[in-house]
């Protein structure tokens, strides 16, 4: 096994220094993958796409529908694994784990054969006579990292994009959600093609040892210390590498907003999976004018759903006992004003109910770590542009919350940077196939879902067909200057008046652009 590399704290961003040590599970033990066994998944992964298996129609129609099927058939065992892993409703473990897979399915075939078709593009004049076309194909082999935050949805959501797009795949499962992983090894075997589709199972050294190996693709879901690693060893290879990191995403409350509204939506994701999810709000920026209304409705809202004592209502748990000190390490390091919350941090139970602070400083810990959990710090802001301000000095977050007017809210988007941005809602820009997802700077790299994910994981190939039937000499040697005034006018020109040339251009690029068409299906 290759060594295993250590990140120190002050080599990662001051966000990511709570997670550079804690990816491990709680003393369970860790169904390790042999390293003959990681090899032989990898050559055999390669032998079937140098077959061209992989990349007919047929064959990433009959994945995509096993996997839904796979789903369907095993979501009671989806729901229980999960739940023993993350404790989380039901309802939660079906909307995420089973809904959105069998989605992104029926997404995805919906549209498939149209995505997969050449692309037909318009010839410069320069080169005509002539047609072009953009080819979309698989790039091979590649290597699927998986986190523990949503274990059967982050393995699936992302192997539906790498096979529609014809690649074989090798699946590492997170070891921390140990019942998803084994539920994993178990159901992948049999219902996919075992010759192109792998899961490999272990911890940080078969991690490790995968990527020692040259991939034709990384797709990483998970912390930034861990996605370090991930882009150093690719490097190694010339890897390109997908990163679904994290940050802190902020959300912004803003005068005009409906108060009500916006505290529901704002605390429905922030308690979804205990906000042990990527793009929970991580902190609110509220408007001095609207805090005391926006606080009092989110002590109602949550103590309406979540009773006296939240662990016995509807709620998850902390992963695991490293994720839970961490988090109650933020609680006890904050300098701000914890407001009332419901029930006591438990442990055993690795419980911990939604804890809403109120004006921590920007320097501790809870404002400069991202908080991967249920606490939610509330800032008073007296204006837009100290709301911008305070974004602009951090790093660039994996969503942005904006309640407000549309008006406001386009100021702000147009004067930040993030990796999507949903306004008067939270999350919900992740779930639809139409909208990319992914991050930027140090939220990630490369996005997928739907379209976004197909061509993620595939090459787009320039292919140019020149006919033969004109060849202008001028083009070979030797030069004269008679032969370089021309191309200064065909190029610079004006040879041709521009209302003359695109009458050209508009009429020559419809009538080969059917033909060329036709011709690149006909052979590729």
């Amino acid at each position: 096994m290759p060594t295993v590399v250590e990140l120190e704290d002050e080599e990662v961003l001051p966000t990511e220094q709570g997670f550079a040590h804690i990816h491990r599970p709680d003393g369970a033990e860790i169904s390790h993958t042999p390293e003959a066994a990681i090899h032989a998944a990898h050559a055999k992964a390669e032998e079937t796409f140098r077959s061209g298996r992989t990349k007919s129609y047929e064959w990433r129609e009959k994945q995509l529908k096993a996997i839904r099927q796979m789903v369907t058939d095993s979501s009671d065992q989806i729901l229980a694994a999960v739940g023993g892993d993350l404790g989380r409703p039901v309802m939660e473990n079906f909307l995420a784990e089973v809904s959105a897979v069998c989605g992104e399915v029926d997404f995805v075939l919906a549209n498939l054969k149209s995505w997969m078709q050449p692309q037909a593009v318009s010839t410069p004049l320069l080169q005509q006579p002539g047609r072009s076309a953009v080819l979309r194909e698989p790039k091979g082999v590649v290597l699927i990292l998986c986190p523990w935050n949503f274990p059967i949805n982050l393995s699936l959501m992302g192997m539906v994009n790498v096979i529609a797009a014809g690649n074989a795949v090798v699946l590492k499962p997170s070891e921390i959600a140990r019942n998803s992983e084994i539920l994993m090894s178990e159901m992948i075997p049999r219902y996919l093609d075992t010759d192109a589709i792998h899961i490999i199972t272990g911890g940080v050294p078969e991690t490790q040892l995968a990527l020692h190996l040259r991939w034709d693709h990384i797709f990483y879901t998970g912390s930034g210390p861990v996605g370090r690693l991930v882009l150093k060893a690719a490097a190694e290879h010339l890897t390109p590498c997908t990163l679904e990191l994290g940050g802190k995403c902020p959300t912004m409350v803003l005068p005009g907003a409906k108060i009500a509204q916006a505290a529901k939506r704002i605390l429905s994701t922030k308690c979804f999976n205990c906000g042990q999810i990527c793009i929970s709000p991580d902190y609110i920026l509220v408007h001095e004018d609207v805090e005391e209304e926006l606080i009092r409705e989110m002590t109602g809202v949550l103590k309406a759903w979540l009773g006296e004592d939240a662990s016995k209502a509807q709620y998850g748990r902390i992963i695991n006992t490293a994720h839970f000190n961490r988090i109650k390490s933020l609680l006890d390091s904050t300098d701000g004003e914890v407001l009332p919350y419901q029930g006591e941090l438990n442990e055993a139970t690795k419980f911990i109910p939604p804890i809403m602070v109120r004006n921590p400083s920007k320097t501790c810990k809870l404002m400069t770590q991202e908080i991967f959990g249920p606490m939610l710090p509330i800032l008073t802001m007296k204006s837009l542009d100290s709301m911008v301000e305070h974004v602009n000095a951090g790093e660039k977050p994996l969503a942005m919350y904006i309640f407000g007017s549309e008006a406001n809210a386009d100021q702000i988007i147009s004067r930040t940077s993030s990796g999507g941005v949903c306004v008067n809602d939270t999350m919900m820009h992740m779930v639809s196939p139409e909208l990319p997802f992914g991050g930027v700077g140090g939220s990630g790299m490369g996005r997928y879902h739907g379209k976004w994910g197909f061509d993620e994981f595939s090459h787009l190939r320039a292919v140019m067909y020149r006919a033969t039937w004109a060849d202008l000499p001028q083009r070979y040697r030797p030069f004269t200057d008679t032969n370089q005034k021309i191309f200064e006018k065909i190029m610079i020109g004006p040879l041709i008046p521009e209302g003359l040339k695109k009458a050209i251009l508009a009429a020559g690029g419809a009538a080969l652009a059917g033909a060329g068409l036709m011709a690149a299906r006909s052979r590729l």
